[in-house]
């Protein structure tokens, strides 16, 4: 197994793996999305590799195949008094093959990404862990944050009035 770091080649590979991580997760057939989920990933990713915001790492098997992909989406964020650095990164998705997982792949390409996150200064890291994910992250360090809170915009939500 061999690990790498994602270049600008690497956009339709790229999309190709989120999509499947984003299928199984949903248990449908990569295929079942509309044209439009895979283009608008597509222009994600590559934007991302284009701005330098999206990092990633795929692992390749002995005979060049990838069967594995982590990414993390750099976003820039103020100083804190405690700690100038303004970079943090959201993984978006590691994803394993079902063939090579619990094989060490995983946490290869895991450390691949912290390494890398840790090399351009990155403060934080967080993630939404898969219940699959979890012991990988628990390993790593991570712990469940009870400090934040969310909401999903609808399309059309009017703004609250004071």
């Amino acid at each position: 197994m061999h690990i790498r770091r994602a270049g600008a080649r690497d956009v339709d590979l790229l999309t190709r793996m989120r999509l499947t991580f984003l299928a199984e997760h949903a248990g449908v057939q990569p295929g079942t999305f509309v044209d439009e989920v895979a283009a608008d990933t597509r222009a994600f990713v590559e934007r991302g590799q284009n701005a330098g915001t999206l990092l990633s790492w795929f692992a390749d098997d002995a005979d060049g195949r990838c069967v594995g992909v982590v990414s993390v989406h750099l976003v820039d964020m103020p100083p804190r008094p405690d700690d100038g650095r303004t970079l943090e990164g959201y993984v978006i998705n590691l994803y394993v093959e079902p063939e090579h997982r619990r094989s060490g792949v995983g946490h290869a390409l895991f450390e691949a990404c912290l390494a890398g996150a840790a090399d351009r200064h990155v403060r934080r890291v967080f993630l939404k862990a898969t219940p699959d994910g979890r012991p990988l992250y628990e390993r790593a360090g991570f712990a469940p944050n009870d400090a934040w809170m969310e909401l999903s915009v609808r399309p059309g939500r009017e703004a609250a009035r004071p």
